[in-house]
């Protein structure tokens, strides 16, 4: 974990100079405190290290394999950021959420994107928000870098497939904020959470490789809905509380679900009069180890490996040789 704060920190420097490209010379940027500076930093880790897993050698310039590596991490953190926002305040989550489903993806993966573009775009209600306003220059980041990872017509595939992603990703990710009756059964609830953890994890690979066709199921889609398992099992106890959407507990409930927190308490009561708790764990853990497996054809690299692994255990609370 001290090497991936050690990267956050140097890609925080970096994402830093492009979010804030045209601001005054000697400008310094501040946190509210150093922990939360390293969270940041560690979101921007997280993303580089699994583009690294999925990784391999490429014809690309220094400069271009730099800019993927921040594509990558600015692109992490900004899904994190926006999960975030949805979680906390889903109201202004799902108006920042509408601000990024009105953008045109495929004119912005089509031509060059300025940085300050989205930023300059947000609502003044939604601009004053700091939170929000610093979304929306890392959604920034992240197309600058696109295009200076891809750029040009040899480029132009990726990105139209990393536009189409991205769209689809935002659409899951309202969904689980905003239900719908028309779009509210069991199985369309848990596909739809399944969605928001995975398809991150499918553009970072897409991003990392470049590659038109991955073979299925990929090691990006393993990963995330490894991911996607722990996440929901480290947020059982307040999802229900919450009464926010939990593949878990919609797993574990027989009754029909809506977003109370007096429904999510009695699904919780059946999680843990069942076995789905060890069920879940087995199936993510099986999910994690095939999709090291086949990150990168199974030749991933080692250390990436460890990295991953390191920032998994920190997540979920375990000891590295649990």
């Amino acid at each position: 974990m001290a090497e991936a704060v050690r990267s956050g920190e140097r890609l925080l420097r970096r994402v830093l100079e492009i979010c804030y490209a045209h601001g005054q010379g000697g400008m310094e940027v501040e946190f509210d405190n150093d922990q939360a500076a390293m969270r940041i930093g560690l979101g921007l880790a997280f993303g580089s290290v699994t583009a690294s897993l999925f990784a391999s050698p490429r014809q690309t310039s220094h400069e271009q394999a730099a800019a993927i590596e921040v594509s990558c991490a600015a692109f992490n953190l900004g899904a994190g950021l926006i999960d975030g926002l949805c979680d906390g305040t889903p109201a202004l989550g799902l108006e920042l959420l509408r601000i990024f489903q009105a953008l045109d993806w495929a004119g912005a993966t089509r031509d060059p994107w300025s940085t300050g573009r989205l930023r300059s775009a947000l609502p003044a209600p939604l601009a004053a928000d700091p939170t929000a306003a610093f979304t929306a220059r890392i959604i920034d980041t992240f197309l600058v870098t696109l295009h200076a990872g891809y750029p040009g017509d040899e480029g132009a595939a990726v990105r139209d497939r990393i536009g189409a992603l991205s769209e689809d990703a935002l659409e899951a990710e309202r969904r689980t904020v905003q239900r719908s009756p028309e779009f509210a059964t069991r199985d369309q609830l848990i596909e739809c959470s399944r969605r928001t953890s995975v398809m991150p994890f499918q553009i970072i690979e897409q991003l990392a490789t470049g590659a038109p066709a991955i073979a299925s199921p990929t090691a990006g889609t393993l990963l995330g809905e490894a991911m996607w398992r722990i996440d929901d099992l480290v947020d059982l106890a307040q999802d229900a509380g919450d009464g926010a959407l939990n593949s878990v507990l919609l797993d574990a409930t027989s009754k029909s679900w809506s977003s109370s927190a007096p429904d999510g308490v009695a699904a919780l009561e059946e999680v843990t009069t069942s076995d789905v708790i060890a069920i879940t764990a087995v199936e993510a853990a099986e999910s994690l180890e095939a999709g090291l497996a086949a990150a990168s054809d199974g030749k991933a690299d080692s250390r990436a490996c460890q990295l991953f692994l390191a920032f998994v255990h920190r997540y979920a609370a375990l000891a590295p040789n649990t």
